[in-house]
């Protein structure tokens, strides 16, 4: 196994194991032993818990942001760059662990930690808004504030792990579906 494998192995057991037990009462032994590895081997990886966790985070931040802007490459109708990345977005935002831990567990990291997360959170939030600033200028969404439309949709679909169950009776890209009509269209016919 690769060394960067290995690191996306830990990282992939310790979300899990902090998104179960909080970061506080978790230790690097619990994570060594959910992993079946030593604790010894997750040090040699990553200097401590709090790294491991800040890797975590900004690895989710960072995908998050290639995904934006990899769909922004690939598609010049704005309507279907937004539909695909409210889309893409569900779809990541349901990894309930890793959006567990972005929403309550940014407090246990070092202020440098959470500024260069702060930054991030800053740059998904200006290109999505860029997204919707666009549409408007071009007359093809309603008069509305770009960045509070933004706002409202990670509101939507970070929240979405406290009560969706992906093993329930909708699916997950049905509901990336789902928050996509909602969010693009609404909910009454013919508006």
């Amino acid at each position: 196994m690769g060394k960067e494998t290995k690191r996306n192995s830990i990282r992939e057991i310790a979300a899990k194991v902090f998104a179960r037990n909080g970061f506080e009462r978790t230790t690097i032994r619990g994570i060594a032993q959910e992993g079946g590895i030593s604790a010894a081997s997750i040090y040699y990886y990553f200097d401590s818990k709090e790294e491991l966790l800040y890797q975590i985070l900004d690895e989710t931040m960072s995908t998050g942001l290639k995904l934006i802007e990899d769909i922004e490459k690939r598609n010049t109708n704005l309507q279907g760059v937004l539909i695909e990345i409210l889309r893409v977005h569900t779809l990541t935002a349901i990894n309930f662990d890793k959006m567990k831990l972005l929403v309550h567990e940014q407090n246990c990291l070092k202020p440098v930690h959470q500024d260069a997360l702060k930054l991030k959170k800053k740059e998904y939030l200006v290109q999505l808004t860029k997204v919707f600033e666009a549409l408007k200028n071009r007359g093809q969404m309603r008069d509305l504030d770009p960045q509070v439309c933004a706002f409202a949709f990670f509101g939507m679909v970070s929240w979405a792990y406290r009560w969706f169950n992906p093993e329930g009776k909708m699916s997950t890209p049905e509901l990336a579906e789902t928050f996509s009509t909602i969010f693009t269209k609404g909910i009454f016919l013919n508006s």
